[in-house]
């Protein structure tokens, strides 16, 4: 039996009376790729920051690697690769340079962060890893939010809308 690393039971999200995610609950195990599908404004975005330990439950409860929303969320963060729907390169640093200093946030060796930016490769960046992120198009900046998300060595990928800017040429590559 697999282990389950993602387990929702009627997690809520209110902001006001306004209510974002409604008592959702599922499981997701070891090596499953699971997706949340739903309108604008159905409430994906919402739970996976919950999720992630970003935005903290207005009910329900959810363990995320065996670790708690509520009381674990450094835990969470530690174990978990994530990707948000908005950019959060920084546009005076290269793409080589963006990927370097996410590896060093993340504590990982020199050795390793010369191995993780092979990831560069793997997404199709290596013919502009020393350029700005501001000269790069949308597609690609999202291509090095991927590779930022995956250059971590985490128990558990959680990527919001990753292929939304990307062309069918640039999707492919992954």
């Amino acid at each position: 039996m697999k282990e389950i690393v993602i387990k929702a039971d009627k997690l809520t999200k209110k902001f006001g009376d306004f209510i974002a995610t409604n008592q959702i609950s599922f499981e997701v195990t070891q090596g499953e790729i699971f997706g949340f599908l739903g309108a604008n404004g159905a409430g994906k975005t919402t739970a996976m920051r919950m999720l992630c330990g970003l935005s903290m439950p207005s009910s329900g409860s959810a363990t995320i690697a065996g670790f708690d929303v509520y009381k674990q969320t450094e835990h969470i963060k530690q174990n978990i690769g994530y990707m948000s729907q908005k950019f959060s390169l920084y546009e005076d640093l290269t793409v080589k340079e963006n990927i370097r200093f996410y590896a060093g946030i993340y504590g990982l060796s020199k050795p390793v962060i010369r191995e993780k930016m092979e990831l560069l490769k793997k997404v199709g960046l290596d013919e502009h890893p020393n350029t700005l992120i501001t000269n790069i198009g949308t597609g690609k900046q999202q291509l090095v939010e991927i590779a930022k998300a995956l250059g971590r060595s985490a128990r558990l990928l959680i990527l919001d809308e990753p292929t939304a800017a990307l062309t069918s040429a640039e999707a492919s590559r992954l």
